[in-house]
Protein backbone atom coordinates (compact mmCIF):
# COMPACT_ATOMS: atom_id res chain seq x y z
CA UNK A 1 0.00 0.00 0.00
CA UNK A 2 2.82 2.54 0.76
CA UNK A 3 4.06 1.89 -2.75
CA UNK A 4 0.60 2.57 -4.12
CA UNK A 5 0.23 5.85 -2.50
CA UNK A 6 3.27 6.76 -3.98
CA UNK A 7 1.85 6.30 -7.24
CA UNK A 8 -1.37 7.16 -6.77
CA UNK A 9 -1.30 10.59 -8.09
CA UNK A 10 0.10 9.33 -11.58
CA UNK A 11 -2.59 6.48 -11.66
CA UNK A 12 -5.34 9.35 -10.60
CA UNK A 13 -3.99 11.65 -13.36
CA UNK A 14 -3.76 9.03 -15.98
CA UNK A 15 -7.10 7.93 -14.92
CA UNK A 16 -8.88 11.52 -15.01
CA UNK A 17 -7.20 11.86 -18.61
CA UNK A 18 -8.24 8.66 -20.08
CA UNK A 19 -11.70 8.60 -18.56
CA UNK A 20 -12.25 11.82 -20.84
CA UNK A 21 -10.58 10.48 -23.95
CA UNK A 22 -12.83 7.44 -23.57
CA UNK A 23 -16.36 9.24 -22.33
CA UNK A 24 -16.20 12.44 -24.23
CA UNK A 25 -14.42 12.01 -27.05
CA UNK A 26 -14.81 8.08 -28.41
CA UNK A 27 -18.04 7.60 -26.89
CA UNK A 28 -19.67 10.79 -27.43
CA UNK A 29 -21.18 11.09 -23.32
CA UNK A 30 -22.84 13.76 -21.39
CA UNK A 31 -20.38 15.52 -19.09
CA UNK A 32 -22.82 13.77 -16.28
CA UNK A 33 -21.11 10.32 -17.15
CA UNK A 34 -17.67 12.10 -16.73
CA UNK A 35 -18.62 13.22 -13.26
CA UNK A 36 -19.90 10.11 -12.30
CA UNK A 37 -16.70 8.08 -13.25
CA UNK A 38 -14.93 11.07 -11.65
CA UNK A 39 -16.42 10.34 -8.12
CA UNK A 40 -16.81 6.83 -8.64
CA UNK A 41 -12.86 7.12 -8.72
CA UNK A 42 -12.49 9.34 -6.02
CA UNK A 43 -14.85 7.11 -3.70
CA UNK A 44 -12.29 4.17 -4.69
CA UNK A 45 -9.47 6.55 -3.64
CA UNK A 46 -11.13 7.42 -0.25
CA UNK A 47 -11.71 3.55 0.35
CA UNK A 48 -8.36 2.33 -0.41
CA UNK A 49 -6.70 4.97 1.69
CA UNK A 50 -9.48 5.73 4.31
CA UNK A 51 -7.03 6.04 6.76
CA UNK A 52 -5.09 9.22 4.79
CA UNK A 53 -8.18 10.35 4.17
CA UNK A 54 -9.92 10.22 7.66
CA UNK A 55 -6.05 11.95 9.02
CA UNK A 56 -7.01 14.59 6.22
CA UNK A 57 -10.19 15.35 8.07
CA UNK A 58 -8.12 15.90 11.09
CA UNK A 59 -5.55 18.19 8.75
CA UNK A 60 -8.42 20.39 8.14
CA UNK A 61 -10.31 21.06 11.80
CA UNK A 62 -6.65 21.31 13.11
CA UNK A 63 -6.51 24.36 10.69
CA UNK A 64 -9.85 25.96 10.91
CA UNK A 65 -10.44 25.53 14.52
CA UNK A 66 -6.68 25.77 15.49
CA UNK A 67 -6.88 23.01 18.62
CA UNK A 68 -5.40 19.98 18.72
CA UNK A 69 -8.30 18.47 20.47
CA UNK A 70 -10.68 18.43 17.92
CA UNK A 71 -8.06 16.79 15.46
CA UNK A 72 -6.67 14.58 17.48
CA UNK A 73 -9.31 11.71 17.17
CA UNK A 74 -9.16 11.46 13.14
CA UNK A 75 -5.44 11.49 13.32
CA UNK A 76 -5.61 8.50 15.88
CA UNK A 77 -8.20 6.65 14.14
CA UNK A 78 -5.86 7.38 10.57
CA UNK A 79 -2.88 6.14 12.07
CA UNK A 80 -4.42 3.29 13.20
CA UNK A 81 -5.87 2.26 9.43
CA UNK A 82 -2.64 2.32 8.56
CA UNK A 83 -2.09 6.29 6.92
CA UNK A 84 1.03 6.60 5.29
CA UNK A 85 0.36 10.86 4.49
CA UNK A 86 2.88 12.72 6.01
CA UNK A 87 1.41 15.99 6.82
CA UNK A 88 -0.95 13.32 9.00
CA UNK A 89 1.62 11.64 10.69
CA UNK A 90 3.98 14.76 11.34
CA UNK A 91 1.05 16.51 13.22
CA UNK A 92 -0.45 13.58 14.81
CA UNK A 93 3.31 13.14 16.52
CA UNK A 94 3.71 16.20 17.48
CA UNK A 95 0.42 15.91 19.36
CA UNK A 96 1.56 13.22 21.16
CA UNK A 97 4.22 14.94 21.81
CA UNK A 98 2.65 17.68 23.88
CA UNK A 99 0.48 15.06 25.10
CA UNK A 100 3.70 13.28 26.65
CA UNK A 101 3.05 10.16 24.91
CA UNK A 102 6.58 10.53 24.29
CA UNK A 103 7.43 6.74 23.21
CA UNK A 104 4.07 6.84 20.79
CA UNK A 105 5.07 9.88 19.35
CA UNK A 106 8.37 8.61 18.26
CA UNK A 107 7.20 5.47 16.73
CA UNK A 108 4.71 7.85 14.83
CA UNK A 109 7.91 9.89 13.65
CA UNK A 110 10.13 7.06 12.96
CA UNK A 111 7.13 5.57 10.46
CA UNK A 112 7.37 9.39 9.30
CA UNK A 113 10.75 9.17 8.68
CA UNK A 114 10.76 5.95 6.90
CA UNK A 115 8.74 6.99 4.27
CA UNK A 116 11.29 9.35 3.26
CA UNK A 117 9.44 13.23 3.63
CA UNK A 118 10.58 16.29 1.22
CA UNK A 119 13.95 17.75 2.47
CA UNK A 120 12.04 20.73 5.63
CA UNK A 121 9.86 18.20 6.91
CA UNK A 122 12.61 15.89 7.13
CA UNK A 123 14.46 18.19 9.33
CA UNK A 124 10.92 19.02 11.04
CA UNK A 125 10.58 15.26 11.89
CA UNK A 126 14.35 14.73 13.18
CA UNK A 127 14.35 17.49 15.07
CA UNK A 128 11.06 16.04 17.17
CA UNK A 129 12.93 12.88 17.18
CA UNK A 130 15.40 14.63 19.21
CA UNK A 131 12.76 16.42 21.79
CA UNK A 132 11.53 12.28 22.09
CA UNK A 133 15.43 11.39 23.34
CA UNK A 134 15.48 14.07 25.62
CA UNK A 135 11.66 13.52 27.14
CA UNK A 136 12.91 10.15 27.42
CA UNK A 137 15.60 10.79 29.35
CA UNK A 138 18.75 10.50 26.68
CA UNK A 139 19.82 13.75 26.43
CA UNK A 140 22.98 12.21 24.43
CA UNK A 141 21.09 10.91 21.94
CA UNK A 142 18.69 13.44 21.83
CA UNK A 143 22.37 16.12 21.11
CA UNK A 144 23.43 13.79 18.58
CA UNK A 145 20.33 13.96 16.90
CA UNK A 146 20.30 17.20 16.81
CA UNK A 147 23.70 18.01 15.68
CA UNK A 148 24.02 15.74 13.16
CA UNK A 149 20.62 17.83 11.53
CA UNK A 150 23.13 20.57 12.58
CA UNK A 151 25.58 19.08 9.86
CA UNK A 152 23.40 18.25 7.31
CA UNK A 153 21.01 21.52 7.14
CA UNK A 154 23.63 24.03 7.62
CA UNK A 155 25.04 24.99 4.30
CA UNK A 156 28.32 26.61 4.72
CA UNK A 157 28.22 30.25 3.18
CA UNK A 158 30.18 30.75 -0.15
CA UNK A 159 31.09 34.29 -0.09
CA UNK A 160 32.06 35.20 -3.57
CA UNK A 161 28.08 33.92 -4.56
CA UNK A 162 26.31 35.04 -1.33
CA UNK A 163 23.81 37.00 -1.89
CA UNK A 164 24.21 40.27 0.38
CA UNK A 165 20.57 41.33 -0.77
CA UNK A 166 18.83 38.09 0.52
CA UNK A 167 17.22 37.51 4.42
CA UNK A 168 20.56 35.43 5.33
CA UNK A 169 23.01 37.26 4.01
CA UNK A 170 25.82 37.73 6.26
CA UNK A 171 26.54 41.85 6.89
CA UNK A 172 30.48 42.84 6.29
CA UNK A 173 31.81 43.92 8.84
CA UNK A 174 34.54 46.68 9.01
CA UNK A 175 37.95 45.84 9.79
CA UNK A 176 38.37 47.78 12.66
CA UNK A 177 34.78 47.00 13.58
CA UNK A 178 34.59 45.02 16.91
CA UNK A 179 34.52 41.20 16.14
CA UNK A 180 30.98 39.84 17.36
CA UNK A 181 31.27 37.40 20.26
CA UNK A 182 29.62 34.46 18.32
CA UNK A 183 29.35 34.36 14.63
CA UNK A 184 26.53 32.32 12.44
CA UNK A 185 28.82 31.39 9.32
CA UNK A 186 25.60 29.38 7.11
CA UNK A 187 22.72 30.59 4.42
CA UNK A 188 20.88 28.13 6.58
CA UNK A 189 17.59 25.66 6.74
CA UNK A 190 18.42 26.32 11.16
CA UNK A 191 16.26 28.38 13.00
CA UNK A 192 16.76 30.62 15.92
CA UNK A 193 14.10 27.68 17.39
CA UNK A 194 17.11 25.04 16.67
CA UNK A 195 19.97 26.88 18.24
CA UNK A 196 17.64 27.77 21.37
CA UNK A 197 16.46 23.64 21.55
CA UNK A 198 20.73 22.58 20.96
CA UNK A 199 21.43 25.23 23.90
CA UNK A 200 18.92 23.99 26.54
CA UNK A 201 19.99 20.13 25.85
CA UNK A 202 23.34 21.59 26.33
CA UNK A 203 22.46 23.50 29.41
CA UNK A 204 21.49 19.75 30.68
CA UNK A 205 24.34 18.44 29.60
CA UNK A 206 26.14 21.33 32.32
CA UNK A 207 27.91 22.26 28.83
CA UNK A 208 27.30 26.18 29.58
CA UNK A 209 29.43 27.40 27.28
CA UNK A 210 27.40 25.59 24.30
CA UNK A 211 24.50 26.15 26.51
CA UNK A 212 24.80 30.41 26.25
CA UNK A 213 26.87 30.15 22.52
CA UNK A 214 23.74 28.23 20.74
CA UNK A 215 21.51 30.78 22.87
CA UNK A 216 22.91 33.78 21.56
CA UNK A 217 23.02 32.44 17.77
CA UNK A 218 19.63 32.28 18.64
CA UNK A 219 18.95 36.03 19.46
CA UNK A 220 21.70 36.75 16.35
CA UNK A 221 18.77 35.65 13.97
CA UNK A 222 15.49 36.76 15.92
CA UNK A 223 16.94 39.18 18.68
CA UNK A 224 12.99 38.96 20.16
CA UNK A 225 13.09 35.26 20.38
CA UNK A 226 11.98 35.00 23.65
CA UNK A 227 13.20 30.82 24.27
CA UNK A 228 16.23 32.09 23.65
CA UNK A 229 15.88 34.68 26.15
CA UNK A 230 14.79 32.16 28.68
CA UNK A 231 17.45 29.69 27.92
CA UNK A 232 19.69 32.58 28.65
CA UNK A 233 17.39 33.38 32.30
CA UNK A 234 17.91 29.34 33.28
CA UNK A 235 21.85 28.99 32.04
CA UNK A 236 22.91 32.04 34.71
CA UNK A 237 20.03 31.04 37.01
CA UNK A 238 22.22 27.93 36.73
CA UNK A 239 25.42 30.09 37.59
CA UNK A 240 24.17 31.49 40.48
CA UNK A 241 24.06 35.08 38.55
CA UNK A 242 21.06 36.20 39.35
CA UNK A 243 21.12 39.50 37.98
CA UNK A 244 21.72 38.80 34.87
CA UNK A 245 19.15 35.67 34.82
CA UNK A 246 16.55 38.23 35.86
CA UNK A 247 17.93 41.00 33.16
CA UNK A 248 17.57 37.91 30.95
CA UNK A 249 13.68 36.44 32.24
CA UNK A 250 12.36 40.06 31.94
CA UNK A 251 12.87 40.67 28.40
CA UNK A 252 11.70 37.16 27.64
CA UNK A 253 8.49 38.12 29.20
CA UNK A 254 8.03 41.52 27.83
CA UNK A 255 7.85 39.59 24.43
CA UNK A 256 5.91 36.74 25.59
CA UNK A 257 4.27 37.29 28.96
CA UNK A 258 2.20 34.08 29.06
CA UNK A 259 5.41 32.01 29.31
CA UNK A 260 4.99 29.46 32.14
CA UNK A 261 9.02 28.54 32.24
CA UNK A 262 10.13 32.26 32.43
CA UNK A 263 7.71 32.97 34.86
CA UNK A 264 8.77 30.45 36.95
CA UNK A 265 12.36 30.88 36.84
CA UNK A 266 11.58 34.20 37.32
CA UNK A 267 9.63 33.37 40.71
CA UNK A 268 13.27 31.13 41.68
CA UNK A 269 14.98 34.60 41.00
CA UNK A 270 12.90 36.49 43.25
CA UNK A 271 13.60 33.80 45.82
CA UNK A 272 16.60 33.91 45.72
CA UNK A 273 16.81 37.72 46.40
CA UNK A 274 14.21 37.48 48.92
CA UNK A 275 11.23 38.95 47.45
CA UNK A 276 8.94 36.45 48.63
CA UNK A 277 5.98 38.46 47.28
CA UNK A 278 6.99 38.84 43.66
CA UNK A 279 8.20 35.59 43.51
CA UNK A 280 4.73 34.44 44.39
CA UNK A 281 3.16 36.35 41.93
CA UNK A 282 5.60 34.89 39.25
CA UNK A 283 4.52 30.97 40.11
CA UNK A 284 1.12 31.92 40.33
CA UNK A 285 1.48 33.77 36.73
CA UNK A 286 3.43 30.43 35.42
CA UNK A 287 0.54 28.23 36.56
CA UNK A 288 -2.09 30.51 35.24
CA UNK A 289 -0.41 29.80 31.47
CA UNK A 290 -0.86 26.39 29.40
CA UNK A 291 1.92 23.76 29.98
CA UNK A 292 2.68 20.51 27.95
CA UNK A 293 5.53 18.23 27.16
CA UNK A 294 7.21 20.70 25.00
CA UNK A 295 7.85 23.26 28.55
CA UNK A 296 11.11 23.00 30.22
CA UNK A 297 9.60 23.26 33.47
CA UNK A 298 6.22 20.64 34.15
CA UNK A 299 2.89 21.44 35.74
CA UNK A 300 3.75 19.39 38.51
CA UNK A 301 6.88 21.67 39.81
CA UNK A 302 4.81 24.61 39.25
CA UNK A 303 2.16 23.46 41.43
CA UNK A 304 4.05 22.68 44.27
CA UNK A 305 5.42 26.27 44.52
CA UNK A 306 2.14 27.61 44.44
CA UNK A 307 0.93 25.10 47.13
CA UNK A 308 4.23 26.33 49.36
CA UNK A 309 3.62 29.54 49.02
CA UNK A 310 0.28 29.43 49.61
CA UNK A 311 0.90 27.75 52.75
CA UNK A 312 3.81 29.37 53.78
CA UNK A 313 2.65 33.42 53.81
Amino acid sequence: MKFLGKKWKFVAMAYFIVAYIVIMVIMNQPVSSLLLSYAGFILLTNILFLGSSIGVIGLMLQFIVKKDDAAAPFYRIGYQLGSNHINVLTSYGLILLKENQIEKALEVFNKTIDLKPYFLIDKIVKCNIAICYWKLGNVDEAIRVYEKVFEDYALPVDEEEADTDGENALVEVEEDSEKPEYEITTNTYIYAQDYTTLGFLYLLKDNVEKAIMNSKKALILNGKYAPALDNLGQIYYRLEDYSASFDYLKQALEINPKMADSNFYMGLVMEKKGDMEEAKKYYELAASCRVNALNTVTSEEIDRKVKQFRIGM
